[in-house]
């Protein structure tokens, strides 16, 4: 529903003239004639005309005054474009993330950056992504988790794709387009660093208790999935950084997969991770008994 448009004042001449004249004694007490044919009247009755007209003027909005306001938003109408349209696209622009601001604004705004590098869709359509971002962080560091570094944001891109070694030969090159991209909407002060993930390596081992043998194909695609730095998680969206991986999480999930009685026996190599680090299955062993 549109907003209704206000108006901004409806004084008219002689309120004004009412309004004024019950301001004289106030401020000027010795002032009695209030006549038309007073001079001071005669004045108040003219600067009460001109403000009328002042008034009315104010609740006009012409297209000429409309063009100019969208002139300070930075949209200009294009070659025959309705002024209605213009209208539209200056509003949508508010909608839009441009300057990088928060943590929110930087992870969206590195996916924009990637997806705008020329070809990279075309050659990797099956790409997946997610950023994460840091504040207060420079990962270029060898030592970046252990103090913050105030100015710095560091954002992290994970890319998953069936050609990942092809994608490896030109990581620099991404990442140094990313950072061009998020160079141009960041804030003055700030430095911006684009990375590689830190993974750190997890093995899982493990006896199921199920009658069907071939469970263990989809034991094993449930627990690489849950650990996916993309897809994996609780939610879906990625294993979170620097969370620890229990066995309780293993037994939880493949107890819950139908067809499974229950979990055995479980060996799990799994390293305490930084609040920056994420985990990379190096080793999953999953063996059916009856």
């Amino acid at each position: 529903m549109a907003l209704p448009i206000p108006n901004l004042d409806d004084l008219d001449f002689e309120q004004l003239v009412a309004d004024a004249k019950s301001l004289i004694p106030l401020y000027a007490p010795e002032w009695t004639n209030y006549n038309p044919s007073d001079p001071g009247i005669t004045l108040v009755e003219l600067f009460a005309w001109f403000s009328e007209m002042v008034l009315y003027r104010l609740d006009q909005v012409t297209d000429a005054s409309k063009q100019e306001f969208l002139k300070l938003l930075g949209t200009a109408l294009k070659d025959g474009e309705e002024l209605t349209n213009g209208i539209r696209r200056g509003v949508q622009q508010f909608k839009e993330t441009y300057r990088a601001v928060t943590a929110d604004d930087y992870r969206l705004l590195a996916r924009q950056g990637l997806a705008r590098i020329p070809g990279i869709q075309d050659k990797y359509p099956d790409l997946a992504l997610r950023t994460l971002c840091l504040i207060n962080t420079d990962m270029e560091k060898a030592a970046a988790g252990d103090k913050e570094s105030f100015g710095h944001v560091s954002v992290i891109l994970v890319l998953q794709t069936a050609r990942q070694n092809d994608l490896l030969r030109e990581i620099t090159e991404i990442k140094a387009a990313v950072k061009a991209y998020l160079d141009a909407r960041k804030l003055l002060t700030t430095r911006v660093h684009v990375v590689e993930p830190d993974y750190r390596d997890v093995s899982v081992d493990m006896v199921v208790s199920a009658k069907n043998k071939g469970i263990s194909a989809t034991v094993s695609e449930a627990v690489s999935r849950f650990l996916d730095p993309v897809s994996g998680g609780e939610e879906g969206e990625g294993w979170p950084p620097g969370r620890k991986l229990y066995s309780s999480d293993l037994y939880h999930l493949v107890e819950a997969i139908p067809g499974v009685n229950y979990v055995a026996a479980l060996s799990l190599d799994s390293p305490e991770l930084r609040p920056y680090q994420l985990f990379r299955l190096k080793e999953l062993k999953v063996e059916v008994q009856e």
